[in-house]
């Protein structure tokens, strides 16, 4: 079955890239507080029922006991941001291995900063060009792809396998992956968004959050509340280091750029163009090893401490107000015998040795901790710090990474399925 399979995805490469084409031009952004994913939900599920697969098209909401769940994230209107479930039923009818891929996209931002149409999905010089190429549209054509030339070599799975198109994975959301758990709980879990042929085993925990002033008395210019801001990032520079040298001391972090980007800052504002001159905003994301609960206790003494230092400044009020979910931190043991066999099989394709390391924040924490005791991530995305990497404009994918990704995924399920 391997050969054949293979000969099947070197031979059909250009419908590969065709299908990803396909699911860029396809606008499924996430706005936080809302999103666009129904149109490629309902592309994905089509799909799948073509090829004869029990497909489920559902909203997070629908999940059960999702709302009192303890990692619910609110405020994201979910009511038609759908997830798509595929089962292809195996030879003993139990839930075995689930491979996911979230459907959302980051904001396309300006279009005419984009040297190319965000939602042109073109292929020029060797790369798929288009908002989601490398987060995380490519996983989804990949396993589309893959389980249409299964299917046409009468592949038939021991036991079931399931493919999860999950909605609102961008922003922190989290609630697709979370539903995808609650509804259907496997075995084994691949979760498809990873970076660079890594395999990420550990979830590091951390949040985005704002840390905010205000001056009660009205003002007419910003200019103190920017005065304040020194004090502020001297607290979350410390607070950051703190997490540094944590991340540092952690094997599965050790020796990675994960430390050094610890702590990053998304937003430093006073005022807001002629507007709320009596406020202070700074927004960062940091990662961790560390508890909720014990993040916590720093964030109180932070603020404390801030509100002490900044009172006779005019600052009335100093708060920090998480922006996203806290993402757990959590692992798999690096030996667990599903990240051996995707090791094996990438040998077995190109020789490769898939590097086997720790995560930045990404819904494995939710996979791991609420999915699968055996989940962990493998994937091809690029770097966000990389010219045209995930979320940056002008994002693309090669497409021979693409074709070994699919001749890699496709050994896999073949090695661990038959």
């Amino acid at each position: 079955m391997l050969k054949p399979l293979l000969d099947r995805i070197e031979q059909g490469q250009e419908e590969l890239f065709d299908l990803l084409g396909r699911l860029i031009r396809i606008n499924s952004e996430n706005f936080g507080s809302h999103g666009n994913e129904k149109a490629c939900a309902l592309f994905i599920r089509d799909y799948c029922r073509a090829l004869g697969l029990e497909t489920e098209l559902y909203s997070p909401l629908e999940a059960p006991g999702m709302t009192s769940h303890p990692d619910y994230w609110p405020g994201r209107n979910l009511e038609e941001r759908y997830n798509v479930t595929a089962r292809w039923t195996g030879i003993d009818n139990s839930d075995e291995l689930m491979l996911a891929a979230h459907s959302d996209t980051v904001p396309i931002g300006d279009p005419s900063a984009w040297s190319f149409d965000p939602l042109g999905g073109e292929q020029r010089d060797g790369k798929i060009l288009g908002r989601g190429a490398c987060d995380d549209k490519y996983a989804i054509a990949t396993t589309l792809f893959l389980l249409k030339q299964l299917k046409a070599l009468g592949f038939q799975p021991r036991s079931n396998l399931l493919f999860t198109a999950y909605s609102d994975e961008e922003f922190g959301g989290s609630n697709g992956a979370l539903a995808a758990c609650l509804k259907y709980p496997s075995r084994r879990l691949v979760n498809l968004d990873c970076k660079n042929f890594e395999i990420w085993h550990s979830a590091a925990g951390g949040q985005v959050a704002n840390l905010m002033l205000t001056s009660d008395t009205p003002l007419d210019s910003c200019g103190s509340m920017a005065r304040a801001l020194p004090a502020v990032l001297d607290a979350i520079d410390a607070f950051g280091a703190r997490r540094k040298a944590e991340l540092a001391a952690n094997p599965f972090y050790a020796g990675t750029n994960i430390p050094d980007t610890a702590l990053r800052y998304m937003t430093v504002q006073a005022g807001n163009e002629g507007n709320d001159l009596n406020q202070a905003r700074v927004q960062f994301v940091f990662y961790t090893d560390k508890t909720k609960e014990a993040i916590e206790i720093e964030y109180d003494q932070m603020v404390d401490d801030l509100r002490r230092q900044l009172a006779d400044q005019g600052i009335d009020q100093v708060r920090l107000q998480p922006v996203t979910r806290f993402f757990h931190y959590i692992y798999t043991p690096k030996d667990n015998p599903s990240i051996t066999a995707m090791a094996k099989a990438a040998r077995t394709v190109s020789g490769r040795e898939l590097k086997v390391c720790g995560s930045c924040l990404s819904d494995l924490s939710i996979f791991l901790k609420y999915g699968s005791p055996l989940a962990y991530g493998f994937g091809i995305g690029r770097d966000f710090d990389a010219v045209g990497g995930a979320h940056q404009t002008d994002e693309y994918i090669e497409t021979a990474d693409l074709l070994e990704y699919a001749q890699t995924v496709g050994t896999y399920l073949v090695k661990t399925m038959s």
